[in-house]
């Protein structure tokens, strides 16, 4: 008897799936073969196979995955037969370089190795209040790998490997984490929001506010304030590295190398206005003659470009 009502109960059920099936679109199913598959989430769909049915079937959705390559998006353009523009470009970015030895630990530290369950225990074991915890809940959640612990107990973005999904600023449970434009250059290593005289006692490589770097920046691109540690506006910021050379806590660091200048022989006229505005005198010639770039003083600043009234300069890998 038992057997027999299974049989009907499974006819039943096969039949059902047969008669009220829902074909999928062979669009869709196309477009799903071109995402990660990763279902992490950063689209703001529950995973790849919902966003692949709602940029088939919304003509007006836009292309949400971060982590669709250049050749993956192309494909899904020609497969839906509209131009879908560009994933988005940002990086996650580490905003603090407080390794172990140069900051203070409250109290040792023993539970799961988890960031989050760190943060309930009395705030964390590390004395600021900003600074890594150092325990991986970024490396847990990143479905790409594209964060490993270093040798230095800090967390390490591959770059090659993000897709700026944001999994890991969700993780980190003292928002140390942050998205920047992948065309960024400059990051700052340090979130803290404590007056300078209270950071220090905590850690030996914070932003002290001093506002040097603010000073010395020539496109405006940098704000400090008394309870805020260095802000760079990526929007600003032309990656001329001044900041870089001012800091006296090197928190401010490279994320790529800039490209350096080089002039164009053929249509330099001599005119000088290239080695006036040069701010680390990286420029040298004489009137109506053609100007030089000393590659090892340049900076990348692209002055010279913007001002060249020739279009003689351009921009090379040194």
């Amino acid at each position: 008897m038992v057997g027999g009502i299974g049989f009907v109960a499974a006819l039943i059920l096969g039949i059902s799936a047969v008669t009220f099936a829902v074909e999928m679109d062979p669009r869709e199913k196309a477009v799903l073969d071109q995402l990660p598959g990763a279902n992490c989430g950063a689209c703001g769909f529950a995973g790849c196979a919902a966003f692949a049915h709602e940029i088939t079937e919304n003509v007006e959705a836009e292309m949400a995955c971060p982590a669709v390559n250049e050749n993956a998006l192309k494909a899904m353009s020609e497969i839906l037969g509209r131009d879908l523009g560009g994933g988005a470009a940002f990086i996650a970015f580490v905003g603090c370089k407080g390794t172990p030895d140069q900051t203070i630990t409250r109290y040792n530290y023993v539970g799961p190795r988890d960031c989050r369950a760190a943060q309930i225990i009395a705030g964390g074991s590390k004395a600021c209040a900003y600074g890594c915890l150092g325990l991986g809940s970024c490396v847990d959640v990143c479905p790409f790998g594209a964060i490993h612990m270093g040798e230095d107990g800090l967390p390490h973005v591959v770059e090659a490997k993000c897709t700026g999904c944001a999994k890991c600023v969700d993780a980190c449970p003292r928002q140390i984490i942050r998205l920047i434009p992948k065309s960024g250059n400059y990051g700052v290593g340090c979130i803290s929001k404590d007056l300078s005289k209270d950071m220090k006692q905590y850690c030996k490589v914070g932003c002290i506010k001093c506002g040097l770097c603010e000073n010395i920046c020539p496109f405006d691109a940098i704000t400090v304030s008394k309870d805020s540690s260095a802000v760079i506006d990526q929007s600003k910021c032309r990656s001329c590295g001044l900041c870089v050379s001012v800091c006296p806590t090197s928190v401010i660091s490279f994320l790529h190398t800039p490209l350096k200048a080089r002039v164009i022989v053929e249509k330099c006229k001599g005119c000088g206005i290239c080695d006036q505005v040069c701010p680390v005198e990286a420029i040298t010639g004489k009137p109506k003659e053609p100007y030089l770039v000393n590659e090892s003083k340049c900076i990348g600043c692209g002055l010279c470009i913007d001002k060249c009234p020739a279009d003689a300069i351009e921009r090379i890998v040194s």
